[in-house]
């Protein structure tokens, strides 16, 4: 049994819902053993992550498929979990067999978390908030402080801009799953863009052990250390990530203004020049250049 947990910036959320495609025939090929009451299981939070090999590149993938590319989708739902097949095919967007899935499971899997919490996600992904937010309390109920669903309630108040009932989430996550990587992560890119620096740093810095080459966490020690003004690391950070994600803005103008502090002018310039500017940071970029270029 595997739970899901969100990336509190990674989401990607469906923008409408699909109709199904047909409805279910009253003339089902239906049995007498399809009446009898399945036996539920017991909860075991032991078992509660995805079975995935280890990834050196993604640090949450044990926990969550939101950071998942296509290959990692396949591995997850290939097994024969089906909590994580009907998390594939969520974020696959196949909802209809998605929720398919769940339905045979609603029997059997009354008392765990990770059920309501899976369907939950699944809601979200469909774009229903209001929906998810309901099932995410389900599996509190069924399973009081449970992480996973703590971390997702996070994610919806971070995306409706309430960032303090997030960061409560978040806090509440890490104070009853000490060793869950997601809320780590969230509260640390949370931080990260309020400025506190200081409070995002040591828990990158924590989780970048375990994976040193997941590429987002780069960017948030190299961030960090920047706003810090600690140049030579933010400098050193920047370095370890990849080039096409460094033309990416949050990346490309930071390590521009490292550049900069360093000396290193013309390099500074050119990082700029082949940085993807977009609306919301052409004005820092343009307040940069005329930095740089002073």
């Amino acid at each position: 049994m595997k739970y899901l947990i969100m990336a509190l910036f990674l989401i990607s959320c469906a923008s409408s819902e699909k109709k199904p495609t047909q409805e279910m025939s009253p003339q089902s090929n239906l049995k007498n053993t399809d009446f009898k009451k399945q036996k539920a299981i017991t909860f075991s939070p032991s078992q509660d992550f995805y079975p995935t090999a280890p990834n050196g590149k993604n640090i949450l993938l044990s926990e969550t498929a939101d950071k998942a590319n296509s290959g990692e989708l396949k591995t997850i739902g290939a097994g024969s979990d089906q909590l994580a097949s009907m998390m594939a095919l969520c974020y696959k967007k196949d909802f209809d067999a998605a929720f398919n899935i769940s339905d045979k499971l609603f029997q059997t899997h009354l008392n765990v978390p990770t059920y309501w919490n899976q369907v939950a996600t699944c809601h979200l992904l469909k774009g229903n908030e209001r929906k998810a937010l309901l099932f995410y309390n389900k599996a509190l109920e069924v399973k009081a402080n449970y992480v996973p669903a703590l971390n997702n309630i996070a994610v919806i108040y971070n995306k409706n801009g309430q960032d303090q009932k997030a960061q409560v989430a978040l806090q509440r996550a890490l104070s009853k799953g000490m060793f869950a990587k997601t809320p780590r992560y969230n509260l640390a890119f949370l931080m990260l863009e309020y400025g506190l620096a200081s409070k995002a740093l040591p828990l990158f810095k924590t989780l970048s052990e375990d994976t040193p080459a997941d590429v987002e966490l780069r960017v948030g020690l190299a961030n960090s250390f920047a706003l810090l003004e600690r140049w030579s690391e933010a400098w050193d950070q920047f370095g370890l990530i990849p080039d096409n994600r460094r033309k990416l803005p949050d990346v490309g103008l930071n390590m521009a203004l490292a550049a900069h502090k360093l000396g290193k002018r013309d390099l500074a310039k050119s990082i700029l020049s082949a940085t993807d500017v977009n609306t919301s940071n052409r004005k820092y970029a343009e307040k940069l250049s005329g930095v740089i270029g002073e």
